[in-house]
């Protein structure tokens, strides 16, 4: 399965370079597509280690999932800055400065010599995320306005890649030699991202500026009218149902699957991890469709597929239908790039940084409570009750998406 993940997004990543070839473009790409591996894979291998962290600092699992929890807050506290910062100083410093920063905090990661280290680095890697997140959208659908579901679902895909490799890496390491080998190993790959984003993103010519350094007290007012457009909020709203509902799936999905379908913990596993390898190919594909179609078609395609499937979930009893019914849950995330593009270009150039970083912090702040919410419904055995729920946010979300005007942006 490795394997056919890697060569898939491999073949995606080259048909994408191939595509911009004309003017070395490509290569920022790959370059961006990189760097947010290594963001993704960072974040996911601090959970990855946590068995090895309690045991080492003798430290409960709520000690240990406020680490966590705070990285993710602080991820997602840092998108509306973050974006601001983007449109005043532009995305080659940020996303420069995110790599260095990254290489930084594995290093502090790596030589922790306490718990209360150990979460601090947790919560500064949150900054780090928040520097690469926006900048990479904004970035990539300047620098390809015709092909920016295409790049930005290349560079999507490859973080996915690097969600299910890294902290896999990460945790072998962890159980050869030790929890701090891992982060060590993730220095010099950082320092590798930095100068691929060194060498392919050229600094932006005075001309060339974005923002007009209008002080934030008038700039902040410009934002939030830009993002209360009608399009925006449509979009916006479904974007934040299907992060909610995805996270909530995937956070107790195995959990699920194990409880309620009497599937063994080893096929759960497989399954889920097929649902991610599904979600690495599908998100350059639809990225490429709606590229060369129509995004509203494609998003309501993608959203309402998912919206029946997590009812098949809920209703599926024969083995083979229901491994179907959860890997193909996956094709879900195809929706993310189309409707990032989708937003992305119907901001203002002059603030779309920051105003992408304020919808940004919208998704996952919301969000991040799926899990809750679906954990309250399974202790009160109500888990198919929860899938159920879901679905509706799905088709909610869908409604939403078929509402958007038919002309492209």
């Amino acid at each position: 399965m490795v394997l056919l993940i890697m060569r898939r997004i491999a073949e995606s990543v080259e048909a994408a370079r191939a595509e911009f070839r004309g003017d070395g473009r490509g290569w920022s790409v790959v370059a961006v597509a990189l760097g947010w591996a290594m963001i993704v894979g960072t974040m996911l291998s601090v959970p990855a280690v946590l068995p090895f962290v309690r045991a080492e600092f003798t430290v409960s699992n709520t000690q240990a999932g406020l680490a966590v929890t705070a990285m993710w807050l602080v991820y997602g506290a840092c998108q509306f800055p973050m974006g601001l910062l983007t449109d005043r100083v532009g995305e080659r410093r940020m996303l420069l400065g995110a790599m260095a920063l990254g290489a930084a905090v594995a290093a502090a990661f790596a030589v922790s010599p306490t718990f209360p280290v150990f979460a601090a680095s947790a919560a500064l890697f949150g900054i780090v995320g928040g520097l690469f997140a926006t900048p990479r959208v904004t970035l990539l659908s300047r620098a390809y306005p015709e092909n920016s579901g295409t790049a930005i679902g290349v560079v999507m895909a490859v973080g996915n890649a690097g969600s299910s490799l890294l902290p896999a890496g990460v945790g072998l390491l962890a159980a050869a030699v030790g929890w701090r080998a891992g982060f060590g190993l993730e220095i010099p790959l950082f320092l590798v991202a930095f100068g691929a984003l060194w060498l392919s993103i050229p600094g932006r010519r005075p001309a060339e500026r974005v923002s007009d350094d209008k002080p934030l007290g008038e700039l902040v007012p410009r934002v939030l009218a830009a993002v209360r457009q009608r399009e925006i909020l449509l979009v916006t709203a479904a974007v934040t149902l299907t992060f909610f509902t995805f996270q909530g799936m995937t956070a107790f999905l195995a959990t699920y699957l194990v409880a309620e379908k009497a599937i063994g913990d080893s096929t759960a596993a497989l399954l889920y991890g097929g649902l991610f390898a599904v979600a690495a190919i599908t998100q350059p594909l639809a990225g490429r469709i709606a590229d060369r179609t129509a995004k509203r078609a494609v998003l309501v395609a993608i959203t309402g597929v998912y919206a029946v499937l997590l009812v098949a979930l809920v209703v599926s009893g024969e083995r083979l239908v229901l491994g179907a019914v959860v890997v193909l849950l996956g094709t879900q995330r195809g929706a993310t790039p189309v409707a990032t593009s989708y937003i992305v270009a119907a901001l203002p150039a002059e603030i779309r940084g920051s105003g992408y970083g304020l919808l940004r912090t919208v998704f996952t702040t919301v969000s991040s409570s799926a899990a809750v919410v679906v954990g309250v419904f399974a202790d009160a055995a109500l888990f198919d009750a929860a899938f159920l729920l879901l679905s509706v946010m799905a088709a909610l979300a869908t409604g939403c998406y078929l509402l958007l005007p038919s002309a492209e942006l």
